[in-house]
């Protein structure tokens, strides 16, 4: 299917304008689509908007439209901004007019760190924290406190879902031979960590599997966790405790391991990613 790629503007907070690029799939205006807000990873302190282009146009020609967006980072802001950015991308979305959009759903897929922040938001769309972003109304940005957050359902694709104990493992690791690291630098991701959450009590806080084994969330939207096999970013434990965690809080989740592949797979063509976008699509259209 033939799709657009337009930048757009969608949020302004602390004099910064936040852009988003519309992978939109060219139907008549107005045609109920369902929408993904994809959020970028880069250990909350590096990439943007376009990181994850290979799999936001290839779900774009599937039917999907995808809003992939940028938001405030380390080391320049602190957590929990990205994630108030995030939940300001929702708000505009369900509400803008400009676009000519009618959302059938509002979804959020993030890679990386931006799978752990589009969890936070999903989990926790309307807290106070999360209201902290001025939206792009048309003729100015306001805050929209009426306007909820909520999603249908969250996609993480190999996520950052524990902070904490994915920091704690990369200092481990990094007593080990070098060698060993095989599309795997610690000494950066550990530095992305400080950089965002700032010290080890703020990424306690904000650990996912904290957040559910202490009933700290509004919303459980049905959850779809994307682990590679190879993963040395994100070891394979930590979504398994996801996986278990979003199921005893009472949530839906399915977990699809994926053989022979590393962190961020399905940034580049393959055939694992070829079957990565069907599963994404299929959860779409099922739950």
């Amino acid at each position: 299917m033939i799709f657009t790629e337009q930048d757009i503007d969608f949020a302004q907070v602390e004099g910064i304008t936040l852009k988003g690029v519309l992978y939109r799939p060219s139907v008549p205006a107005g045609t109920d689509l369902p929408v993904l807000i994809d959020i970028h990873g880069g250990a909350w302190s590096s990439l943007h908007r376009k990181a994850g282009r290979h799999y936001c146009r290839a779900l774009a020609s599937r039917g999907l439209c995808v809003f992939a967006i940028d938001f405030r980072q380390g080391p320049d802001f602190k957590h929990p901004a990205a994630s108030s950015d995030i939940a300001a991308a929702v708000r505009f979305i369900r509400s803008t007019d400009a676009l000519q959009l009618k959302p059938s759903s509002v979804s959020l897929i993030g890679s990386s760190s931006g799978g752990h922040l589009a969890l936070l938001v999903a989990l926790n769309p309307d807290i106070q924290d999360h209201h902290q972003t001025p939206i792009n109304t048309g003729s100015d940005f306001q805050l929209a406190p009426t306007i909820s957050a909520r999603v249908d359902r969250v996609i993480g694709l190999w996520p950052v879902s524990n902070p904490i104990a994915r920091y704690q493992y990369v200092l481990a690791r990094l007593h080990e031979d070098p060698e060993s690291w095989i599309n795997f630098a610690p000494n950066r991701l550990a530095e992305g960590h400080r950089a965002y959450f700032g010290d080890t009590r703020t990424m306690q806080a904000a650990s996912i599997q904290q957040l559910l084994a202490t009933e700290s969330f509004s919303e459980l939207p049905p959850l779809l966790i994307v682990q590679p096999a190879l993963d040395q970013n994100v070891p394979i434990f930590m979504s398994q405790t996801l996986l278990g965690g979003y199921e005893a809080a009472g949530g839906i989740a399915r977990y699809r391991e994926y053989a022979g592949v590393e962190h961020g797979f399905a940034h580049a063509e393959g055939p694992q990613t070829d079957t990565c976008i069907n599963d994404i699509l299929a959860f779409i259209r099922s739950t």
